[in-house]
């Protein structure tokens, strides 16, 4: 019995390593996911993260990129397990038919699980603990956080890794013996040059693709910003990937078989053979092609948005603010506002500080809610949503804000808004009606971004005061008291500013009137935390889903390379040279491949109007950042997917070299 003890073991290792081509790919791939797997979860489970400043909110992108991670990672590496098995049955339908026994080849089967398993956890976890203090370092230095402290490595974390990777293993080993034990031996043999099948009611599923796809991209296309952004979003690219999996699978097909029908057109060497192998080819791949699509998707969109955050990460952080520092006082004159910007002047000298882009400006404020072209006051409803913050101000004020020699009329307005465009010819404000001169596209008051439709910040400038007057008695405002507002950007040492902040925070709040005082450094390191965690899990993903796609592509080389060997014998023998076959057969390898590329470039560009919804979510609106980030990560990726293709197709060729 000991003498036997060790053959399935060693078959194992002797099956791993003749069928290197395709097992050493899985390994290799198996390794990256199972080590990210293990990062994540060392960062999650290290007690460091919870006491570092600005640490919670990268924890929580971290724990969902954590969970988008395993949902990601356990389907598509039991996808890459169905290549493997694929490839593996002809040979165990070999075994079966030599005489051994479904239950010894159920115990190989076992064996080479065990045997990868071994190899990934050791590698992963070894790669883990090799690397991990470094990413944590790349973690900290994106979320501007505190680099100086200690990493420690938890075993709970090798735990929960090994625990992961093993339900991986035991499903897809589960799966395998089910397919190999109700299988017979001619099955087997026969089974690893079958494709996927061929789906029935090619023209109502084609129809269907279409509507998912038009739906998803009208979802895209339509997009605002506002609440229901997140929920279209998942939506929309839940109905793409569907539409994207029915047009290959039986779109592509459908349009194949009309060019068939063709007579003069398919009866044609070149297109004979073309539309033919093509039609094989999707037929029997066009599951994996809607894979290598979405994948591809996945790639652009990701890499993409991370680079356009990271480039834009200066705007994103000043989106919420006009200036950096700000004094807001209640009921006070312009007199005293100079009082107090000499006072800030003082402060600023003493402590070694410049002032650059001041601003000061007075106006009166209401809390309203729009219906239309109304402003409502605010009412008994409680509703705590859709309110607007309107800022009133006389046309003399507005001229010495903005440097300008605007002229009204009486009964007519100026209107600036934040966000959206205000978009009406008239203007009500609690009963009082007034026509607006012009909407204004720019003010000093704060930026303008059109397509933010959560921004609620109203500027109306009137004729004088007593139209300010009435118009602000609807809501119980004093037009004769206001806000005053002054703001600059602070130019020093990190020190110096600090003690200036605290000086002239106290000097603020000793002002009657004080209504507020606001440093919003600290705002801006809270986000670039939150940010940085966001770049840090971009680059995984990015690179997640680029080894998927570039795993996928050479899984598809590889199978059809060992399928097409018979194919190019026959084309030999019915009279058709080696260098027309390798054209052939070059051109039809390349259109296919060709098509996920262009697929999934039409789904980015599409997708861009969704995507600069949601990064304006953040406080992102610099649209041709986005779409010159957008072509350049299109062309990128252009580049690395031909010449991912172009390696894969030297395995392919290597295969049926014999030709």
């Amino acid at each position: 019995m000991k003498k036997y003890a060790w053959l399935m073991p060693k078959m194992a290792i002797t099956n791993i390593r003749k069928n290197g081509s395709v097992y050493f790919p899985y390994i290799g791939v198996s390794i990256f996911a199972i080590f990210t797997y293990f990062v994540f979860d060392l960062i999650l489970k290290n007690d460091i993260m919870y006491h570092l400043p600005k640490g919670m909110y990268t924890l929580i992108l971290i724990e969902i990129g954590f969970v988008l991670l395993g949902l990601i990672m356990v389907p598509f590496l039991y996808y890459t397990n169905s290549f493997l098995i694929k490839r593996r049955k002809r040979e165990l339908g070999l075994y079966s038919i030599l005489g051994l026994e479904k239950k010894h080849i159920g115990i190989m089967m076992f064996w080479e699980s065990a045997i990868m398993y071994l190899i990934v956890t050791a590698a992963a976890i070894a790669f883990g603990l090799l690397f991990s203090r470094l990413i944590f370092l790349l973690l900290l230095n994106l979320a501007k956080m505190p680099v100086n402290v200690e990493f420690t490595i938890s075993p709970l974390a090798i735990r929960d890794t090994m625990i992961f990777y093993a339900f991986v293993m035991g499903l897809n080993l589960f799966v395998n013996l089910v397919q190999v034990g109700r299988a017979n031996p001619v099955e087997l043999m026969s089974d690893s040059r079958r494709g996927e099948k061929e789906p029935k009611r090619i023209g109502l599923w084609s129809l269907i693709g279409l509507a998912a796809l038009g739906t998803g991209y009208w979802l895209a296309l339509k997009a605002r910003l506002e609440s229901s952004v997140f929920t279209d979003f998942f939506l929309a690219v839940f109905l793409v990937i569907l539409g994207t999996y029915y047009l290959f699978t039986s779109g592509s097909i459908a349009v194949l078989r009309l060019c068939r029908r063709k007579k003069k057109f398919y009866y044609r060497p070149e297109n004979f053979i073309t539309v033919s192998g093509m039609l094989y080819r999707m037929k029997k791949s066009a599951a994996s092609l809607s894979n290598i699509c979405v994948f591809s998707t996945m790639v652009i969109i990701t890499v993409v948005c991370t680079v356009t955050v990271y480039l834009g990460m200066d705007a994103i952080l000043t989106s919420n603010f006009t200036r950096e520092f700000e004094i807001i006082l209640c009921g006070q004159e312009k007199a005293r506002g100079s009082e107090v910007k000499e006072e800030t002047a003082r402060l600023a000298a003493e402590y070694g500080v410049a002032l650059e882009e001041e601003l000061d400006y007075s106006c009166v404020e209401a809390r309203v809610w729009q219906e239309g072209n109304a402003f409502v006051p605010e009412d008994a409803q409680g509703r705590n949503y859709g309110w607007k913050r309107l800022k009133m101000m006389t046309l003399e004020e507005f001229n010495l804000l903005e440097g300008t020699e605007e002229t009204l009329p009486p009964g007519e307005v100026l209107v600036y808004s934040v966000g959206i465009d205000f978009g009406y010819g008239s203007i009500s404000f609690a009963g009082e009606e007034y026509s607006v001169k012009r909407e204004l596209t720019k003010s000093r008051v704060e930026e303008k971004h059109s397509d933010d439709t959560f921004a609620n910040v109203y500027l109306v400038v009137f004729a004088d005061r007593e139209e300010l007057r009435r118009a602000a008695s609807g809501y119980g405002a004093d037009a004769y008291g206001g806000t005053w507002y002054y703001g600059f950007q602070p130019e020093g040492e990190a020190e110096a500013l600090d003690a200036f902040s605290g000086e002239l925070g106290r000097y603020a709040a000793s002002l009657s009137g004080f209504a507020g005082y606001e440093d919003h450094r600290e705002q801006e390191k809270l986000d670039e935390g939150l940010y940085g965690g966001l770049l840090f899990v971009g680059i995984f993903f990015g690179s997640i889903f680029l080894i998927c796609l570039l795993i996928i592509m050479y899984y598809k080389q590889i199978t059809e390379g060992f399928e097409d060997q018979k194919n190019f014998e026959i084309m030999q023998k019915v009279g058709m040279g080696d260098e027309e076959i390798r054209r052939t057969i070059r051109k039809q390898i390349s259109m296919v491949f060709g098509l996920p590329l262009a697929g999934a470039i039409l789904h980015t560009a599409v997708g861009m109007r969704m995507v600069y919804m949601l990064l304006g979510s953040i406080g992102f609106f610099e649209k041709m950042l986005l779409i010159g980030c957008t072509g350049a990560g299109c062309l990128v990726f252009a580049l690395v997917y031909g010449f991912s293709y172009r390696r894969s197709s030297m395995a392919y060729y290597r295969i049926v070299r014999h030709l």
